[in-house]
C-alpha cells in the first residue's frame, strides 16, 4: 500500500468518528496567536474541519492534502475553502510571501531530518514577514515510538509508514529562522484527551518582519 492509499483508507475510517466535523482542540487554541484574517494555508488539512473553522473566523483558506479522497469528503461538507492536492515532500506550489498563516495539524511529522528542514524552509518562504506558522506534532513521549524501526533519531517506520517524533527543543531547532512564540508539549486531540494524554508538541512561530 502506498502512502496515498494509506491516507485514503484512513480517511474513510475518520469519516465515521464523532470529531471529524468539529474544529480540533489545537485549532481553537492556536487562534489566539493568529492575525485577524488574511490568507491561510492549511497543510495536511484532511477533511478540512479546521479549514472550515478558520474560514468562519475570516481567513481566506487554501486547504491542502496528499489525499484527493480526503479533500473530496471535505468538499461534500464545506464550501468555505479552496481545496488543492499538495505533496509536502515537494516544494510548495505557492508564491513567496503569499500567506499570513501556515497551519499544520499533525501533518508535518512524516519526514526525515533533511526533508523536514526543507519543508520548514518552504513554509518560511511562503509566509509574509510577520506571518505565523502554527503546528501540532507527534511527541517523542508517545509509547508508539518504541514499536517501530528507527531510521534516524526520533524518525521511525511503523507498519510501512514513517513518522517523526518531536520534542520542544526539536521544534525550536527546525524553526531557528523564525521567532518562537510557543514550543511546548502540552497539546492534545479529542482522541488523546479521552485517555488523559496531553503531550503533543505545540509550535507557534513567527517569520521575522
Amino acid at each position: 500500500m502506498d502512502i496515498q492509499q494509506y491516507w485514503d483508507k484512513a480517511h474513510d475510517k475518520y469519516a465515521a468518528t464523532d470529531w471529524i466535523d468539529k474544529p480540533s482542540l489545537f485549532a481553537e487554541w492556536a487562534l489566539q496567536y493568529l492575525p485577524h484574517g488574511g490568507a491561510l494555508l492549511d497543510l495536511g488539512a484532511g477533511q478540512a474541519q479546521d479549514s472550515c473553522f478558520f474560514a468562519g473566523k475570516g481567513f481566506d483558506v487554501i486547504a491542502t492534502d496528499l489525499s484527493a479522497h480526503a479533500l473530496d469528503l471535505a468538499k461534500a461538507k464545506f464550501l468555505a475553502a479552496e481545496f488543492q492536492v499538495v505533496n509536502m515532500a515537494m516544494p510548495l506550489p505557492y508564491s513567496d510571501e503569499q500567506f499570513e498563516v501556515v497551519y499544520a495539524h499533525l501533518s508535518v511529522h512524516y519526514f526525515d531530518s533533511s526533508q523536514t528542514h526543507k519543508l520548514f524552509a518552504e513554509i518560511r518562504r511562503v509566509l509574509k514577514p510577520g506571518g505565523v506558522f502554527a503546528a501540532l506534532c507527534n511527541s517523542d513521549q508517545d509509547p508508539e515510538i518504541s514499536e517501530g524501526q528507527e531510521i534516524e533519531p526520533n524518525y521511525i517506520e511503523i507498519d510501512g509508514i514513517t513518522k517523526r517524533y518531536f520534542n520542544p527543543n526539536d521544534a525550536k531547532e527546525f524553526t531557528k529562522e523564525f521567532e518562537i512564540v510557543v514550543a511546548d508539549d502540552q497539546g492534545t486531540t479529542y482522541k488523546d484527551e479521552a485517555k488523559g494524554v496531553h503531550n503533543l508538541v505545540r509550535l507557534v512561530a513567527m517569520k521575522p518582519a
